[in-house]
């Protein structure tokens, strides 16, 4: 069970679910990219809005939010539009690749005064132990802790 589940097993199903975009003129206005450079991606197919209905205007999720908030950082940084368009795909897939493995790895969460403690559940091939990440502002650390006696239940 994910993070969170078990104290409310619907949480992660609204997060997901939640419908949170901007019209393109707010998206410019957070974005600092300007309304042409946005609606120039999306024909590109960097970016791909939303439509909530016939008729009604365009709208960008987060993940369109994030990719034009890179692609201008990029761009202003001097690379040009293809290689930017590249390195944001590769990130994109990054982030989808981190979110999976938070969603499904991350069991609970504890605080040690200041350190984290996330536990990732059990080792694939020693189901006794779980594998315990020790995050601190020194970085992190993995240890290996017999089933459930790090972090607290409930965290």
């Amino acid at each position: 069970m994910a993070f969170g589940e078990e104290n409310n097993p619907g949480f992660l199903k609204r997060m997901r679910n939640l419908d949170i975009s901007m019209g393109i003129g707010e998206t410019s206005r957070v974005t600092e990219a300007s309304t042409t450079q946005i609606r120039y991606w999306e024909k590109r197919g960097l970016i791909e809005s939303v439509s909530h209905g016939k008729g009604q205007n365009k709208r960008y999720n987060l993940e369109n939010i994030s990719t034009i908030l890179y692609l201008k950082m990029m761009l202003d940084n001097g690379y040009t539009l293809n290689k930017a368009a590249e390195m944001a795909k590769e990130r994109l897939a990054n982030v989808d690749i981190i979110r999976m493995f938070v969603s499904t790895r991350v069991n609970r969460i504890a605080h040690d005064g200041e350190n984290t403690l996330l536990n990732l559940g059990p080792l694939e091939n020693d189901p006794k132990f779980d594998v315990i990440a020790d995050v601190s502002d020194g970085g992190v650390t993995l240890n290996k802790e017999e089933n459930g006696k790090s972090v607290k239940q409930g965290d």
